[in-house]
């Protein structure tokens, strides 16, 4: 049961986090995404139950909203505990999303060669797959992440 549930808010979470996120950052743009992860956190139970999508989006924006004035008005957030399990869950989801933002910004073959290589493909696989020399996909993958690398050094 406990597995059922943590689908349902995974797949929740995944279609609603930008609109939740743009609806957080119009009162703390810095903190949006901490606060909807513990918006879903705190709603686990109320959610998974057996709540209809249209009530389970009103109970979030609510939380939301309420987890920005508590944070506004404490300069912090209330934490409750985090189920492990999806806590790793969201951590994932947001950085296989931030990952591909980086990826998307590619050149169009270092980005093809790129996405082959994190679903997987090995060197030789994406050489032969795309009909190119097995160096000339190494190139292409050293040039992407060199680029990733730089971009990921500017945001810190």
């Amino acid at each position: 049961m406990a597995k059922e549930q943590d689908s349902i808010i995974v797949r929740l979470y995944c279609k609603l986090k930008q609109e939740l996120c743009v609806f957080a950052a119009k009162y703390c743009p810095r903190e949006a995404e901490d606060i909807v992860q513990q918006a879903f956190i705190n709603c686990y139970d109320k959610i998974a139950g057996s709540r209809g999508e249209d009530e389970q989006r009103s109970y979030l924006y609510s939380s939301v909203k309420n987890l920005c004035h508590n944070y506004i008005r404490d300069s912090r957030i209330v934490y409750t505990d985090t189920p492990p399990d999806l806590m790793m869950e969201f951590t994932a989801i947001d950085t296989y999303d931030y990952i591909h933002e980086f990826v998307d910004r590619l050149p169009r073959r270092e980005r093809v060669i790129l996405q082959l290589a994190l679903q997987g493909y090995s060197t030789k696989e994406i050489a032969e797959r795309l009909h190119v020399e097995y160096n000339t996909v190494r190139h292409y993958k050293k040039l992407a992440y060199a680029k990733i690398r730089d971009a990921l050094s500017r945001e810190i």
